[in-house]
């Protein structure tokens, strides 16, 4: 007996809703958080269609070898079970009943409708027929896993103690103490700020290493994963906000691969909303990203039968990002930070699947927004675009102006300026990557030229306002375009007060419109002033002409360049250069 998928349970510090847990009646079958387990009074009422513990058929069926299936619950008194299937756009079906009577051994029940199912989702009911408790449960195969995997994850942590070590605590304690998980899983640490102590690292092999971000600390955990004879790689943030059962799950889903290439995308939820899905995998589609299934509400059946609907995946963000190393055509580019997992996805031919299940939560990319993070975004997206893709300098172009605008009448002139060294930056050629790796002399001309946008407590001032509403007149949207938002009218006409705006990529303009300043805040209540400024809005719009004149006429060159020198840019050689080259 193999499992596959265990049953989570909330339990105590949880962040999500219940009913992404189970559904049941609060007076009759309840969750006990402190035991991780779900009590029951006689004629209680449990389901498991959710997001945590239904079984998605077709993304088992599609990408693993499972012939057979079957049902393990422990617990204690009598129960009777069912297993019903959700299908999108079909009736609901139940498949099969049994009485049992529960112990602290699982009870085994094999699934004879296995072998007929395709798609939908499969999901348990569980009524108790006397007082009951359910402490475990799982899905299992009798089948031998078809791979033998050894999985390293991969952390990349700099300056997050407060982050990492709780992480390696929650994955040592509650995966690596299981005999199992701890004979094909092992935890790397890459310590960028080499600042964790061998006390502090639990469970974990630690690896300091020089501070090359993102880019380079994954592509270090990654060497070592390949100097170590390990098969497969997960990357994961260094907060590592997830279920641990989602690290299982994605075990298993390569144990019983059959697709070749397989990869897996972990979802991301957000934290403000954590029922709330941000993606579950994302695609590249003309000069934007879709990320793939955005708003979907995971405590609906309906969202999470949506969910699990096919669509092509180009990347999977490496928050949660697992593949088979021998799959490895091209390791990262050096992005430093931002665009890795992108391009990593691009250049490599990946089969990427998601699944209910796995994923974790982390906070909008929005609030996150800064100026460094806007350099950051657009020259990685502009180097995606170039490497992987075959976009015309004209879309980019166009994205680019995009960029630049949006920060302009938001009054984050800073960010605009950001945007626009971003692509003096790409101009540069590929001798800047190899050249910049390790990104400081960049963040300290950057810091010279663009300060500004630094969130830190701010106080409200009296006679704030906070700004119309969504709704707008066709007159007052046309007066408002036609001014750029503002900034063609006389300063008259300017507002001498303040607004609060909610802190995202660019605000909603139509609410900032003419007012002298905007206090842009987070939901942790801090932010920063931004002021009304036409030198700086118009200096700004000469820049981008400038740059976008040199983009456009050098256009053909640089891509050709920037081709010739990927395989250079991204090969394990180049790699172990930079790590290794002052050792030998």
């Amino acid at each position: 007996m193999y499992k596959i998928q265990n049953f989570v349970f909330p339990g105590i510090g949880i962040v999500s809703p219940e009913e992404m847990y189970f559904r049941g009646d609060n007076k009759k079958a309840y969750a006990s958080l402190n035991k991780k387990s779900i009590e029951f009074i006689e004629y209680g009422i449990a389901t498991f269609d959710t997001f945590f513990n239904s079984l998605s058929v077709k993304p088992w069926k599609t990408n693993c070898q499972i012939d057979d299936l079957g049902l393990a619950l422990a617990g204690q008194g009598k129960v009777r079970i069912r297993l019903g299937l959700y299908a999108l756009n079909n009736h609901h079906r139940w498949l099969y009943e049994k009485d049992l009577e529960l112990s602290a051994r699982p009870c085994e029940i094999d699934l004879p409708f296995w072998k007929n199912l395709h798609e939908g989702m499969l999901y348990l009911e569980v009524r108790a027929l006397s007082k009951a408790e359910i402490t475990s449960g799982f899905f299992y195969t009798r089948e031998k896993p078809k791979n033998n995997v050894k999985l390293g994850i991969v952390i990349t942590h700099f300056n997050r103690k407060h982050y990492v070590l709780p992480a390696i605590r929650r994955i040592s304690e509650e995966l690596l103490s299981d005999p199992y998980y701890k004979k094909h899983i092992d935890l790397i640490v890459v310590d960028n700020s080499q600042n964790i102590s061998d006390a502090e690292k639990g469970n974990s092999t630690l690896i300091s290493s020089k501070n090359l971000g993102g880019s380079g600390g994954f592509t270090r955990g990654l060497l070592h994963l390949k100097d170590n004879n390990f098969t497969h790689c997960l990357f994961m943030d260094d907060d590592a906000s997830c279920e641990i059962e989602s690290i299982c799950r994605t075990l298993h889903v390569l144990e019983y691969g059959k697709v070749d290439k397989l990869a897996v995308a972990g979802s991301m939820l957000r934290e403000a909303e954590p029922f709330r899905l941000h993606e579950k995998g994302a695609r590249i589609e003309g000069t934007g990203v879709i990320n793939l299934k955005h708003g979907l509400d995971m405590r609906h059946v309906h969202d999470l039968l949506v969910a699990e609907t096919d669509e092509p995946v180009t990347y999977g963000g490496w928050w949660h990002f697992a593949f088979r190393i021998k799959d490895v055509e091209h390791f990262s580019f050096p992005f430093f930070v931002r665009g890795d997992d992108m391009l990593f996805g691009l250049i490599n031919s990946f089969k990427i699947t998601t699944l209910n299940g796995v994923g974790g939560w982390a906070d909008d990319f929005g609030v996150k927004e800064s100026t460094i993070n806007r350099y950051l975004s657009l020259r990685a997206h502009l180097m995606c675009l170039i490497l992987g893709t075959d976009t015309s300098k004209w879309k980019m172009l166009r994205t680019i102006l995009g960029c630049v605008i949006t920060a302009n009448m938001s009054y984050n002139y800073s960010g605009a300026q950001a945007f626009i060294e971003s692509v003096r930056d790409v101009l540069k050629g590929p001798a800047f990557w190899e050249d910049n790796v390790d990104m400081a002399a960049v963040r300290k001309h950057l810091s010279c030229i663009a300060p500004g946008e630094k969130c830190e407590p701010v106080q409200i001032p009296a006679g704030a306002e906070v700004g119309r509403g969504l709704q707008e007149s066709k007159k007052r949207r046309f007066f408002r375009i036609m001014t750029l938002n503002g900034f063609l009218l006389p300063n008259f006409l300017i507002k001498n007060k303040i607004v609060i705006e909610n802190k995202s990529f660019h605000a909603v303009f139509r609410r900032i419109f003419r007012y002298k300043c905007v206090i842009y805040i987070t939901p942790e209540k801090l932010g920063y002033t931004a002021e009304y400024n036409k030198k700086k809005f118009f200096k700004n719009l000469c820049d981008f002409g400038e740059v976008s004149f040199n983009f456009y006429r050098n256009f053909n060159k640089l891509k050709s360049d920037y081709k010739n020198s990927l395989n250079h840019l991204t090969s394990e050689n180049f790699w172990r250069k930079i790590f290794f080259y002052n050792k030998n």
